[in-house]
């Protein structure tokens, strides 16, 4: 089977894996509180409480279950069936789905507290009563607020949100990374050709195809135009090559749907990259609008290569500095010097390398 097919694969387990973790970490916190409240101000179903060493095995099998049928079903919603929608029809949907699965958990769940509790209410009459309400708003606030948290996380970046909760980069710190600039071919041509609102739809298609990188481990800084910007934090990588599986995983995936853009644009997206490696500078800036922002010279070398792809006639480019990390790995690529040239803005010369991938027999 093809490496890419594989990866697919790889995709949805590791973001249905990150959903689940997300979940289950919600409901943990969401479980303890309840269980808390509860015992703090006696609701009077108190035939349905547990004691503290019941709590300490039934908590956390409730937030696993949860966590897991909760974050699964939400996942596969919003994969499958809520793509490409506003966040307000997103969130509104997932609530009214949300429904549905709250009766199927609290009909999992019914029958072991019955075991417990041998003297508790049936399954109908728990559904009948005042206390059925709580349980099922509780639920739905809690789903709400995963959801809501996830697009928030979602919105400003994979890894963001707890970043600027807590701080981390208030002060200025360095890391090390690797970065890619990604751009669109023929920008200018294309963008008058299909008009400035058709174009946009345009782009949007085409940054949403480059989700597919996600699965090879990277973080989109940010979209600029018609370019959007990778980083990687090579400590935490398998394999440092994952940073170019990425761009040949997208392009595929521009070619595997190329009749979807060929129908709708009348033509089919190229994108062309540029990569480094070496120190940045990471700081949270802005006031009313807060990011994570990065800042050093290997973002402007990276950016500097992509602008050779055009004049070097290649897709995907890479400075030495790259190259001697990733050379040893085993990869499917063909790695070649193409250039040694004073980059725009830059002072002295930087070796530039190419990379192909190979043939499938």
């Amino acid at each position: 089977m093809h490496l890419f097919q594989i990866n697919n694969k790889k995709n949805i387990t590791r973001d249905w894996g990150e959903r689940i973790r997300f979940y289950i970490a919600g409901w943990l916190l969401a479980s303890i509180l309840f269980f808390i409240i509860r015992r703090v101000g006696n609701s009077g179903d108190s035939e349905m409480n547990v004691t503290v060493i019941q709590s300490l095995w039934l908590l956390p099998f409730i937030s696993i279950i949860s966590g897991t049928v909760f974050g699964s079903l939400l996942y596969f919603f919003d994969k499958y069936l809520f793509r490409k929608i506003p966040l307000w029809k997103l969130l509104l949907r997932l609530a009214l789905a949300q429904i549905i699965i709250i009766s199927l958990v609290i009909g999992l769940f019914f029958p072991l507290v019955s075991v417990m509790k041998p003297h508790t209410l049936n399954l109908w009459e728990f559904l009948k009563s005042p206390v059925a309400f709580i349980y099922y708003l509780y639920v739905f606030i809690v789903n709400s607020s995963l959801s809501f948290l996830w697009e928030i996380t979602r919105l400003l970046g994979r890894g963001n949100f707890l970043k600027l909760v807590t701080g981390k980069f208030y002060f200025p710190k360095e890391e090390y990374r690797i970065f890619m600039f990604v751009d669109l071919k023929s920008s200018t041509t294309i963008a008058e050709k299909l008009g400035h609102l058709e174009y946009s739809s345009f782009i949007k298609d085409c940054f949403y195809d480059l989700s597919v990188a996600h699965q090879y481990g990277t973080q989109i800084y940010q979209y600029v135009g018609d370019e959007a910007v990778l980083t990687w934090l090579p400590e935490k990588m398998k394999r440092i090559t994952e940073c170019i599986d990425a761009f040949w995983e997208f392009n595929d995936t521009l070619l595997r749907k190329a009749t979807y853009y060929k129908d709708k644009y009348n033509m089919v997206p190229e994108f062309k990259a540029g990569m480094s490696v070496g120190m940045a500078t990471v700081v949270e800036i802005g006031d009313y609008k807060k990011e994570i922002a990065y800042h050093g010279n290997v973002l402007n070398t990276a950016a500097r290569i992509e602008e050779m792809c055009n004049v070097l006639n290649e897709k995907l480019l890479i400075s030495k500095k790259l190259y001697d990390v990733i050379a040893g790995e085993k990869s499917c690529y063909t790695y070649t010097k193409v250039a040694e040239t004073q980059l725009r803005g830059k002072q002295g010369i930087t070796e530039i390398y190419s990379v192909r991938k190979n043939a499938v027999n």
